[in-house]
C-alpha cells in the first residue's frame, strides 16, 4: 500500500469520521492474528460507516454500543492484531463523540506497542492523536506527536503546517482588543479573561457568513450561561445594515462595527484574509481554534468547558 492513499484515507476518515473506516487498514507486525477477532472488527467497522450518516447526537447510543464491543475485543483477544486495531478504533470513536482525553490513551495504548507495529500504523496513530491533541488546545505536546510523524512521513506531518504557522497561531495569546461595539459598550478582550471566548469575523455582505450563522447562534446558545461569551466583528461596508440585520435576526452577542473590509485594523491583527472566520480563546486568552468549521468549534469549546468545569 503506497503511504500516500494511506494518508490521504486519514484525511477523509477526518472530515467524515467513519465513512471510508477500515478501507485501509494496516496489519500490526510480530503479533498474532486472530480470524473471529477478525470479523467482529469488520462488522464494528461496517456499523460505524452506517453511523457516519446521522447526526453524532442522534447516534451517540450506537456509538456507546461500538465503543462496548472495542473494548470487549481488546480484553478478549489481548496480543492481536485484531486487539491493537479495536483500540485504534476506540480512539476514533472517542474522538467523533468529542471525548479527546479517552481518545488520546486509546492512541497511547497503541504507541506503547511500537516496537511490534508496522511505520505504516504508527503514522496514522499519531497522526490522530496530534489532531486530538490540536483539538483540546495542547499544542506544545502536538509538536512532539508531530515531529516523531515527521520522521515516519514527513508529507503527513506537514499537513499541520496551517495550524502550526502564521503570525498568529494555536497556542499563542491573543492581541488584545480594545474598541467599543456598535451601541457603544466597551469591548476588551482582557477583560474577558477568565472566560473561553469565541471572536467570529464576518459580513451580512457575504453568502457563507449568512449561511453559517445558524450554526453560530445554535453554539452561542448552547454555551452561553457556561462561561463562554462571543464577541462579533462586522467587515460590513456600513454600520446601518449591520444594526438592522443584528435586530431583524436577533443576534445578542456584541458587535464590533470595523468596515473597511479585510483593511481594519482588528481584522489585519488576526491575520483574517476571508471570512468566516472564527478564534476560539481559552480562558487564559490563548488561542485554541482558528477556522470556520462550527462542529469543531462546539468541540473544542466543550472541552475547554469541561476541563474548566
Amino acid at each position: 500500500m503506497k503511504i500516500a492513499r494511506i494518508f490521504i484515507f486519514i484525511s477523509i476518515m477526518i472530515v467524515t469520521s467513519f465513512s471510508v473506516l477500515g478501507v485501509y487498514v494496516d496489519k500490526a507486525l510480530g503479533m498474532r492474528h486472530n480470524a473471529d477477532a477478525g470479523l467482529q472488527l469488520e462488522g464494528i467497522r461496517e456499523n460505524l460507516k452506517t453511523l457516519a450518516k446521522m447526526k453524532p447526537e442522534d447516534a451517540m447510543e450506537y456509538y456507546e454500543e461500538a465503543l462496548s464491543e472495542l473494548k470487549m475485543i481488546v480484553e478478549m483477544y489481548a496480543g492481536t492484531e485484531e486487539a491493537l486495531e479495536a483500540w485504534f478504533y476506540e480512539g476514533a470513536t472517542y474522538t467523533q463523540i468529542g471525548n479527546l482525553e479517552e481518545a488520546i490513551k486509546c492512541f497511547d495504548e497503541v504507541l506503547s506497542y511500537k516496537d511490534e507495529i508496522n511505520q505504516h500504523f504508527e503514522a496514522r496513530t499519531l497522526y490522530f492523536k496530534a489532531q486530538s491533541l490540536l483539538g483540546l488546545g495542547n499544542v506544545e505536546k502536538a509538536k512532539e506527536v508531530i515531529a516523531a510523524l515527521r520522521l515516519i512521513e514527513p508529507r503527513a506531518a506537514n499537513s499541520f503546517g496551517k495550524q502550526l504557522s502564521g503570525t498568529l497561531r494555536l497556542g499563542m495569546y491573543a492581541p488584545d482588543l480594545n474598541t467599543t461595539d456598535f451601541k457603544g459598550n466597551p469591548v476588551k478582550l482582557s477583560e474577558y479573561k477568565g472566560n473561553i471566548v469565541v471572536l467570529y469575523f464576518w459580513a451580512t455582505w457575504s453568502d457563507h457568513c449568512l449561511r453559517d450563522l445558524p450554526k453560530v447562534k445554535k453554539n452561542y446558545n448552547r454555551f452561553k450561561g457556561r462561561g463562554v461569551r462571543f464577541i462579533g466583528i462586522s467587515q460590513d461596508d456600513e454600520i446601518e445594515e449591520l444594526k438592522g440585520f443584528v435586530g431583524a435576526n436577533q443576534i445578542s452577542w456584541p458587535q464590533v462595527f470595523e468596515g473597511m473590509r479585510w483593511k481594519g485594523t482588528i481584522s489585519k491583527m488576526f491575520n483574517v484574509e476571508k471570512i468566516p472566520a472564527i478564534y476560539v480563546l481559552d480562558k487564559e486568552g490563548k488561542i485554541c481554534y482558528i477556522g470556520n468549521n462550527n462542529k469543531k468549534v462546539s468541540k473544542v469549546i466543550t472541552n475547554l468547558v469541561a476541563r474548566s468545569e
